[in-house]
């Protein structure tokens, strides 16, 4: 009877912080959802620090150019802002991203100059040798000009979908930043909508300045000044 009691006391402490753990785990997995874009909307992260995301890096592909045009190591999400910009999570060896691929250059190029920017990233396995020569070999195929590296964990925490990692995966963040759309796979009737939340975030761009007059030059290369009118 005495051995019984003394090891009741015991059960029961175990019992609460098994308990305890539980709490712990579903709480923890709560807050996750939450940040996958459940009860929040993920976000690129802002240059100044603020906001729910943190500054998330890439690794570019050699040679690559970023946003700026000028070549690129590594690219700052943060430099996205105020762009519509489409991350495009892909597999240089997935036969849907092949089949993807040329569609989204075909976005890319029509939609280029009003701020429409996509950034491709692969999940390839970078510790392999020929990675590298693999995803540049699906980009020529694909005809790709729009800037290309490597998904991070970091990137799959905040922007993929939290219960399918597949790819081809598509988001779409809209000018202030906000994600407006994912979608994961491919085929012909995804291009639409695509396209059309593409235009609708587009719409919301501030208009782009009017382009400076040519100053005219003389054949030194001197500028001239215009002639006044009387």
């Amino acid at each position: 009877m005495t051995s019984s009691m003394q090891v009741q006391p015991k059960f029961r402490g175990l019992l609460r912080q098994l308990l305890l753990l539980c709490g712990i785990v579903a709480l923890l997995s709560t807050v996750a959802v939450a940040r996958m874009g459940r009860e929040d909307i993920p976000e690129l992260p802002k240059a100044d620090g603020s906001g729910e995301t943190p500054e998330l890096t890439v690794d570019l592909m050699p040679g690559s150019l970023g946003p700026n045009g000028k070549p690129q190591r590594t690219l700052k999400l943060s430099q996205l802002r105020g762009k519509v910009v489409l991350i495009d999570m892909f597999a240089s060896w997935c036969e849907h991203c092949k089949e993807h691929a040329p569609h989204m250059v075909q976005l890319y190029n029509e939609y280029r100059q009003r701020g429409f920017v996509v950034l491709g990233l692969a999940t390839d396995d970078r510790s392999k040798k020929d990675t590298v020569a693999n995803v540049k070999g699906f980009m020529t195929r694909a005809k790709i000009n729009y800037t290309v590296g490597f998904v991070t964990n970091q990137v799959v925490a905040y922007f993929a979908d939290n219960k399918n990692h597949g790819v081809p995966q598509m988001v779409l963040f809209g000018p202030d930043g906000k994600m407006v759309k994912r979608d994961i796979g491919w085929n012909a009737r995804m291009e639409k909508p695509i396209r059309d939340a593409i235009e609708a975030q587009l719409a919301k761009m501030p208009p782009a300045a009017p382009a400076k007059p040519a100053v005219p030059v003389n054949k030194a290369g001197a500028k001239v000044a215009p002639r006044k009118t009387k």
